[in-house]
Formats: structure tokens, sequence, C-alpha cells
């Protein structure tokens, strides 16, 4: 029987909000660490009680049965201790902002192995503590051992700067950890001013999810796929139906409206929202422009009060709900976590049949400032600042970036991998998974949204406000993104001085 859940993505999704415009957004530093301790160690205690396997339904290929399998097993796949048990029993505090049973359930267990490896070590997981209780935790001097940033990634360099975490240059030098396993740009969130102020666990990349059986109603193949921007928007207005009202039945391809899907949505058109060479934001760049450009077309193109119409008459936009999932949205950019949500409504949907993912098609050449590149989202771990044992914080962090928490846990809930070393994993099967995959290997530049910065956070604020705006052709794309770029320039002067 298959099990309905909300994938960590949709609840993040969920949790920051959908424009109530109508719009579908579907359519001074910290002293660097001591040097890692080694306790003189203790005898051996009892191992840590492991949950059975669940039965894994017969639907899904045997690699699924070999992640379940995972939390019975004694073996810690690809972790190798670096301390030594304590003599003394300890206990870490983790924190993260997953609430839903299933996921905490499963995740947990594989996180109790970790004292497999150190007995007098515990781990205590506490799962839906997003980013505000973090921050009264530090200001109350009780924060966690370890956290990780779940959908708050932006936080970090005001985290930083008001020194609530720590660098981790040194942990990483001395423990030999392989930052270039990395993909290229995936962990440029997490550095700010020299230093390294977490470490990427996993995060998302946005696919062009289509439904190919209804590409034959414009005499198009299911194999068939849109080589451009251009032809994308093209096959929409031609799978687009309306009813004798002017009404909008069903879309041929939502338009991206939430900050994520925009910026996932531009890059195509070799948009980067951060100067690197100056240093400064830059939401007025010429691919972000042309890219909303281009939206403002499509809006015209339906009409703003039909889209309105529509919205409002399709009721949730989640679940079984989901208006692409209905068969009423023949195209939308989302997260990879969509493939989740198919094997949580329909896990008989066969890929390339009864639906599709593909990399979002590159801008006309014509209309790119740069080369298209790949928005990476990312959900670091972070080492708070005040945290008891810190060198223990950063063996739990190994622990959780090895083989046997990466692979098995992101494979159990349909999530990407972007280490070299662990891409390739048959347990990876999902059609969802190989194509992100090869979108983060196809040479294109991982582009992180924004750097860690102070107002990073703030600049994702300003520039969703901004961005609707636009799409409720209020002001004009250049417009718009230059009273962006002004707004987060101010914050600047007053964060940073």
């Amino acid at each position: 029987m298959s099990v309905r859940r909300l994938s960590r993505r949709q609840f993040v999704q969920v949790a920051i909000g959908i424009s109530g415009s109508g719009l579908l957004a579907a359519c001074g530093a910290t002293p660097a660490p001591a040097a890692t301790s080694a306790p003189a160690e203790a005898t051996a205690t009892t191992a840590p009680t492991l949950a059975p396997v669940e039965e894994v339904p017969t639907s899904l290929p045997v690699q699924a049965a070999t992640v379940e399998a995972a939390v019975a097993t004694t073996k810690l796949e690809g972790f190798e201790p670096q301390m030594t048990n304590p003599s003394e029993k300890i206990k870490l505090l983790y924190w993260w902002g997953n609430n839903y049973e299933p996921a905490m359930q499963f995740t947990h267990e594989i996180i109790k192995k970790f004292s497999l490896a150190y007995p007098n070590v515990e781990v205590e997981p506490v799962g839906g503590q997003n980013c505000d209780m973090f921050v009264t935790a530090s200001a109350a001097g009780t924060p966690p051992d370890l956290f990780h940033t779940w959908d708050c990634v932006e936080r970090m360099g005001l985290w930083a700067k008001r020194q609530m975490i720590i660098p981790l240059d040194d942990y990483v030098q001395k423990s030999n950890f392989p930052v270039d396993d990395y993909l290229p740009g995936v962990m440029d969130t997490c550095r700010w001013e020299g230093k390294t102020w977490g470490m990427v666990d996993t995060g998302g990349v946005f696919l062009l999810w289509y439904l190919p059986q209804q590409f034959s109603e414009i005499g198009q193949t299911a194999e068939a796929y849109p080589a451009t921007t251009d032809e994308l928007w093209s096959w929409a207005q031609q799978l687009t139906t309306r009813d004798a009202n002017g009404d909008i039945q069903r879309m041929g391809m939502a338009i991206p409206t939430w900050v994520w899907t925009v910026m996932s949505y531009s890059a195509s058109y070799g948009a980067e929202l951060w100067n690197t060479d100056s240093d400064e934001p830059a939401p007025d760049n010429a691919g972000m422009v042309q890219g909303l450009t281009d939206l403002v077309k499509e809006v015209e193109f339906y009409g703003l009060d039909a889209m309105d119409r529509w919205s409002a008459s399709i009721g949730s936009q989640g679940g079984q709900q989901d208006p692409w999932m209905a068969g009423n949205l023949t195209m939308k950019i989302d997260g990879d976590w969509s493939g989740q949500a198919i094997f949580d409504f329909f896990p008989d949907w066969k890929f390339m049949t009864d639906y599709g993912a593909a990399p979002p098609p590159p801008a006309p050449e014509s209309k790119r400032a740069a080369n298209a590149g790949v928005v990476f989202w990312s959900w670091p771990f972070v080492i708070p600042s005040g945290t008891k044992y810190p060198d223990w914080s950063w063996e739990l962090c190994r622990f959780f970036l090895s083989p046997e928490y990466q692979v098995n846990v992101h494979a159990k809930f349909k999530e990407v991998l972007v280490r070299k070393s662990m891409m390739e994993d048959e347990r990876l099967w999902w059609p969802a998974a190989q194509v992100a995959r090869d979108m983060l290997k196809s040479g294109a530049k991982i582009v992180s949204p924004v750097p860690m910065h102070p107002v990073a956070g703030e600049y994702i604020d300003l520039l969703g406000s901004g961005i609707e705006k636009v799409l409720r052709l209020q002001v004009s794309p250049e417009e718009g993104m230059k009273q962006v770029k002004e707004e987060v320039q101010k914050k600047i002067q007053e964060v940073m001085g």
C-alpha cells in the first residue's frame, strides 16, 4: 500500500508560503576550534537498539529494499571514526526542521548507529526545530550541538557575523575531509570572508516536469522536448485550453512566480543574482531582466484575472490536488521533490509515459546574458558557537556526510546527492535523481542563488516582493529589479556599516 506523505521540500514550500496574489506559485569572528581531542578509551557498552525493517512495496526496485535494511545492520558504511570513545557518557543534541513522522522515524534510526562507533555518545535528534528556534536558543546560550539549516541557508551570513556559528576550516583540514568531493559551486553558499561556515548536506534542483501524453494534442511525440524557452512558451500557449467564457481550463505551463522558481528559471538566461567581481547584488542583470520580460509576456497571454480565477478554481495546490498531477497543467518548473510526490500519490505512474522530467530548457542564445546555469539550493549543517562539544559536533557532522547517512537517508526520501563519489550509487534509482545528477554533472555552472552574506535573507525577501510587483504588471522588469537593488544596497549599508 502506498503511504502518502508530505516530502521535505513540499513542506519547505508550504512553510515559506505561496504568493497571496492569486498567481500560481507552482505555476567579530569566533576563535577557530581547538584540535580534535582524543579522550581516554572507555569500555564498550551495549549497542543501540535498531528498529525492525519495514516491508518494502514489491513495486519498488531491489535498491529500495537495500536502503530499508540499512537501519538493521551493524555496519557503518564509509564512516571511519577519528576520535576515541569518551570515558563518560555524553549526549549530543541535534536539531533539524523536519517534523514529518515517517521521515523522522527512519532518519533517527540511522542516526542511532553513530553509537556503534562511539557507545558512550548518545545523539538526541529533535525534529521540527526551525531557524527562529535556533536563534532563540543561541541567544539564551542553549543551542544544539549541531543544527541543520533546513530552509534558511540565506541566514548563515548573518549568523556568522553575529558569532552564532563557528568556522569549520580547522576541522576540515585536521580530519582531511574531502571537500573537493563536492561538485564545483555547491559549497559557495557556505563560504564568507575566506572561511567555511557550514557543510552542505544536500539540496534542491529545479526540473521541468511535464505530462508527455498531452503533447500529441499539438503534434508532438511523447519523447519530444522544447529546445529553448521560446519553444517552451510556444508549446504552452498551444496546450492551453479555455471555455466559452475565456476562462482557463488547462494551463500549458505554469508561470514561475515563487522566488525560488523564478531564480531557477532566470538561470536559463545566464542570470546570476550576485556580482562576485564587485561583491554586490545584481538583480538588475541582463539575464534576470530578460527572463522576467518573457514571463510578463506570458502573464499578458493568460490574463491576470483569468489566472486568478483559475488558481482559485483548482482548490488545493498540493498533494493529489496539485493541478499538474490532476492533468490541469501540462508543464511546470518545480523542485526534484516532485518525484517523491509521484511515488506518494501515483506510484503506478511510469516515467516518460505518465510523466516526464528534464532540465529546464535554455533561453535562445540571443537572449542569454551568459551561459545558462544550474541553480542549486543547499541545506548545510552548522556548528553553533555555544556548543559544549564542538569536536564531537564535527565528528557527528562527518558521520552525516558519510555514505551511511548520505546514501541511505537521501535515497529513502528521493533527495539529490551532490558528492561526486556517491552520485552514481545504484540506490539512487528513481528518474528525478538521475535527471538532476546529469544536470549537475553537465558542466554547466552551478549557481548559488545568493551568496553567504549577512543581508542574503533580506535580499530574498525583497527580491520576492519585487518579482511579484513585476508579474502583477505594476512595474516593468527593469524598474522592479532596479528598486530591489537599491533597497538591498541600503540594507548592506545598515548591516555592514
